[in-house]
């Protein structure tokens, strides 16, 4: 394999990759990058066994060939070239990189043979819809920050997505047990992807669609088997779903909205910034007192002190006092772009409902803390 290649089209691929590349895995070539120099480009992989990604792109190929190379090491020595042209060659796995203006620099980097490279997903005979970039980026956005960490809820660890029964409706859906997000949007031809009875995207999956999504106005998505795949121009991405059976979502969703206050967002959200610094830093616990229009958010911690800031309400109804985490209020409100949102509670035992008439088809949940 020998090859003359442009710094940055190579350096823009390598980023994405690396990222996918498992450098923490016990099998070595987990930690590669499978870089095939084709007839007129090179095609360049990566996975961790459960996330695939392939991209394509043009090169000034002398001689084909392909070889398994360490992705952070090549990515580093790549973004610190000094030079815009890069010349590649593989002998007896190793690499070789050099510049083709000048002698003067000269790596030599161990590489594994391509056939140890694991296969990824053939995806020939997959259909592929056509789903508008900015409204999958959208619908990541306001669901991935829902999604639980914690290992032990494993099925919780990616966004449920479905399609309604009303026509060319796709659904995110995420949690981690105190909040839900989901959005709902019409995008045409979704009805004919076979998510039934829904799917669950993990959630380092849906990190790269939006990777993807951000780049390409257009995106393909499509289902064979036991994975997504999403693909775009010169990039493929392949991820395995998360084996097993959602929670019923639907049971925690109030039937009624009570109480329902509308409220500037940001400026609750700038002051529920301002008054957590003054919280428990692992539950960021803030107080609501909402009476006679204003809303007064209260913070305490016995070693820092007290903090308090009243926001102007639209309420007009009894006192109402309840407990949150200020993070997963901010986490919402940070990802809407309504001027003004509704909160809708009632007491700590039935969550608040959050929603905005500029983000359309997009509501969150909050469960209230029992005690602070």
């Amino acid at each position: 394999m020998k090859l003359i290649v442009e710094k940055e089209p190579l350096l823009k691929v390598l980023s994405k990759v690396q990222g996918i590349a498992d450098r923490k895995s016990s099998m070595a070539i987990l930690s590669t990058v499978l870089f095939k120099a084709l007839d007129e480009g090179i095609e360049v992989a990566a996975t961790d066994l459960e996330l695939g990604f392939k991209s394509y792109f043009e090169a000034e190929i002398e001689k084909p060939g392909e070889l398994a190379i360490p992705a952070r090491k090549f990515y580093e020595i790549v973004k610190d070239f000094p030079h815009e042209r890069l010349v590649l060659e593989e002998e007896n796995n190793w690499l070789k990189i050099t510049s083709p203006l000048d002698d003067d620099i000269f790596f030599r980097l161990a590489c594994l043979p391509a056939e140890d490279f694991p296969a990824l997903p053939d995806t020939d005979d997959v259909e592929l819809v056509e789903v508008p970039g900015d409204i999958i980026l959208e619908m990541i956005t306001k669901t991935i920050f829902c999604v639980a960490t914690e290992e032990t809820r494993f099925i919780l660890s990616g966004i449920y997505v479905e399609k309604l029964e009303e026509e060319n409706i796709l659904r995110l859906v995420a949690t981690d047990g105190h909040r839900l997000a989901m959005i709902d949007r019409e995008i045409e031809g979704v009805s004919q992807l076979d998510l039934s009875p829904g799917i669950i995207m993990p959630k380092k999956a849906a990190q790269e669609i939006k990777k993807i999504a951000q780049e390409s106005p257009i995106i393909q998505i499509g289902i064979k088997e036991n994975h997504l795949i999403c693909a775009a121009p010169a990039m493929l991405l392949t991820a395995r779903l998360i084996d097993g059976q959602y929670p019923d979502y639907r049971a925690v969703i109030p039937e009624e909205r009570e109480n329902l206050i509308l409220v500037p967002r940001k400026k609750l959200l700038e002051a529920l910034k301002r008054i957590s610094i003054i919280s428990a830093e692992r539950y960021r616990p803030v107080t609501f007192h909402i009476k006679d229009g204003i809303l007064t958010l209260v913070s305490q911690h016995p070693d820092l002190g007290e903090g308090r800031e009243k926001v102007p309400i639209n309420f007009q109804g009894e006192e109402i006092v309840l407990n949150f985490n200020a993070k997963y209020l901010t986490d919402a409100l940070d990802v809407m772009v309504s001027e003004e949102v509704e909160f809708s509670l009632k007491d700590e035992d039935t969550p608040c409902v959050i929603t905005g008439p500029e983000d359309k088809g997009f509501f969150c949940l909050v469960m209230p803390m029992s005690s602070v």
